[in-house]
């Protein structure tokens, strides 16, 4: 067992993966107390190499996917094999603090009356370089939140139907039963790039109205 699984979907963005597992192996928490499970959801690449590099650094596991399933379903598989009594997900193109996972783990266990711990985080262009800090709560993104594995068991997980604002569909269904807490650090590095998902703003304006029909706030 675990303290904590970082869960990672990979499709393809193979070239950014080694610098976000780099950045998991150079956390300030023990290497014994996590597990990084990768999914590879495009059976068109091959990860073995990168993760084959990082098994000296860290306890990673690879899924290779047979078809593409979408972001939901491969995390809903590392959520089914997870050994982790929390849970975190950090996208492939993105990458950590050191203090990362130490951080929101410790507030978890200190705090036992919530479920959910969240940080701010920094906008990072395509090299690196730093264009923003923003506040999680005013400005939420999907990942950069660890939950206990028991709370994610109780809302079933991801639902597959959002291949799109996955997160946020999970997030609305964890705050109707948990408490989440805001911790005011920017631990997480969200890259800017090209082929961010969320660029295709017709795919992001079909989930939200079908999020907000869900959550009753649209018709």
């Amino acid at each position: 067992m675990y303290k904590v699984t970082v869960g990672i979907c990979c499709y393809k963005q193979k070239d950014w993966l080694y610098r976000s597992l780099r950045s998991l192996a150079s956390q300030t928490m023990s290497k014994e107390e996590y597990e990084v499970v990768v999914v590879n959801d495009d059976p068109e690449q091959k990860l073995d190499d990168v993760c084959d590099m990082m098994r000296e650094h860290l306890n990673i596991k690879l899924i290779n996917n047979e078809k593409n399933i979408g972001l939901p379903a491969s995390l809903n598989k590392i959520l089914k094999k997870s050994l982790g009594r929390y849970f975190v997900r950090v996208d492939c193109d993105d990458y950590v603090s050191k203090h990362f996972l130490h951080t929101l783990a410790l507030f978890l266990d200190m705090n036992r009356e919530v479920q959910a711990s969240f940080c701010d985080y920094l906008k990072v262009n395509a090299v690196g370089n730093t264009i923003g800090r923003c506040d999680a709560k005013k400005e939420p993104i999907a990942c950069g939140i660890m939950m206990t594995y028991e709370s994610l068991c109780n809302i079933n997980f991801y639902n597959e139907e959002y291949r799109m604002r996955e997160g946020h569909e999970l997030m609305s269904r964890f705050n109707e039963r948990y408490k989440s807490h805001h911790v005011k650090l920017p631990l997480y590095r969200y890259r800017i790039h090209e082929s961010n998902r969320t660029h295709n703003k017709d795919e992001v304006k079909k989930y939200d109205q079908k999020l907000g029909v869900q959550n009753g706030k649209t018709k």
